[in-house]
Order: structure tokens, then C-alpha cells, then sequence
């Protein structure tokens, strides 16, 4: 055989090989993608004691009223997801705030000298889409203090009921505040990337929404209990 016949048939054998190679990688599953979960948070003591026919997915107004609850529009939308990413469909998505003020409608914040707001029920409730998709429309709440030597920044309560598993309560704080840096939950987070996934910045709305409201996107990963495992 000559040189020229051998040198091409190398190349051949080695052409092949890596079209082989290459077929063998496209034939390989991808690795899929793992979220760390939403750092979960306690429910505190305000969980609103209403019936849950009595509310919705809308704190604005209450039901028979024309006047809106005192405060900045805001709408909160995101996702429920696993880990994976795949959305969970029919979740109950709870929330629960204090009105802008800073006081909550709830029996144990009966004797606070905080402003009530007699238009703000402060909890409202929806269910995930096919999508894992959930939305609300309500104030941005305000601080309050929780004791004489703290002052909790702006946050809303979450409660995720995904249907057939264990619920998960989380908190979701706003970039920005003041008293984000000082807060005794939320600063003990273990890292700044636990802190960020419950930390949302409000932004402008689009255009299907008020214009003077802002918007901010909270995705919701629910996880395993007791198991943590990197994104790959």
C-alpha cells in the first residue's frame, strides 16, 4: 500500500471515529439542571385566620367595596417549581402582609398603634396554572417593629400547598430597604445567594398593567427536606 493510500485511510479511520464520537455524545442524556430550593422561612404569627372562600388572588379591594387599600400597587408573579424545574401544577399559593402602615389584620396585632387600614383584609390566596404560574395584586407593606430593638424591613409571607406533598413557607423581602441589612431572618441566611433568590426588585410594570404599579417576579422552588444538592 502506499504512503498516499496509507495516509488516506488513516484519515478516513480517524473521520469516522470522531463522526462516531460525536453521535455517541448527541445520543447522551444532558445534564439536567438542579435549582437550589427557596430558602424556607417561619410563618411567623400573623397567619391570617380567614376562610379561604372569603379571599383571592386580589388584596386591593375587598369584596363590596369600591375603596382600595391604602398604599403602592404592586403585582407579584413567578413560578412554582421542583427542583428539576418542572412546574407544579395546582399549588395553593398563600400570602400574607401588613398594609402599608406596617399593621397586620390579625387578632395578635389588635393592640399595636399602627394604623389599620379598613380596606386591607392582608391575605390572599391562589392556584398555580399549568405553567406552575401564580399571581397577586397588592400594597407594598411596611416595616414594623417586632420588638422595642427591631424594626422588620418590608416583607410578604408565603405559603405553598403543592398538591399530595408537605407545604413550604418562605418570605419575600425588597432590594433596596434600609432595614434589609439588619434583619435578624433575613441576614441569617447561611449564604448571599440564600438571601438574594427571597430578595425581588421591583420594576416597572408592562404594559397589560396600571402604570403607577410595579411589578416584581418571585419564582418558588420547592425542595426535598433534608436534601441539598448543587445546580450542574
Amino acid at each position: 500500500m502506499s504512503h498516499d493510500r496509507q495516509g488516506l485511510t488513516r484519515r478516513r479511520l480517524l473521520q469516522v471515529s470522531l463522526s462516531a464520537s460525536a453521535l455517541t455524545a448527541s445520543l447522551k442524556p444532558a445534564a439536567s439542571a438542579w435549582f437550589p430550593p427557596t430558602p424556607m422561612q417561619p410563618a411567623g404569627p400573623f397567619y391570617a385566620p380567614f376562610k379561604p372562600l372569603s379571599i383571592d388572588n386580589d388584596l386591593l379591594f375587598l369584596p363590596g367595596r369600591t375603596q382600595r387599600a391604602d398604599g403602592e400597587m404592586i403585582h407579584i408573579s413567578g413560578r412554582v417549581r421542583d427542583q428539576s424545574g418542572k412546574a407544579i401544577k395546582g399549588a395553593r399559593v398563600e400570602i400574607w402582609q401588613a398594609n402599608q402602615y406596617g399593621r397586620y389584620n390579625h387578632p395578635r396585632h389588635e393592640n399595636s398603634n399602627l394604623k389599620l387600614d379598613p380596606n386591607f383584609q392582608g391575605f390572599g390566596h391562589d392556584a398555580t396554572d399549568e405553567a406552575g404560574a401564580y399571581r397577586f395584586r397588592t400594597i407594598k407593606p411596611g416595616p414594623y417593629p417586632d420588638s422595642p430593638n427591631w424594626l422588620r424591613p418590608p416583607h410578604i409571607h408565603f405559603a405553598v400547598f403543592p398538591p399530595g406533598g408537605p407545604s413550604w413557607t418562605t418570605q419575600l423581602y425588597f432590594a433596596g430597604e434600609p432595614l434589609n441589612d439588619s434583619d435578624f431572618l433575613l441576614q441569617g441566611l447561611p449564604t448571599d445567594a440564600d438571601r438574594n433568590r427571597v430578595t425581588v426588585a421591583l420594576k416597572p410594570p408592562t404594559a397589560a398593567l396600571e402604570a403607577e404599579s410595579r411589578l416584581g417576579v418571585f419564582d418558588i422552588t420547592l425542595g426535598i427536606p433534608g436534601v441539598r444538592r448543587e445546580k450542574i
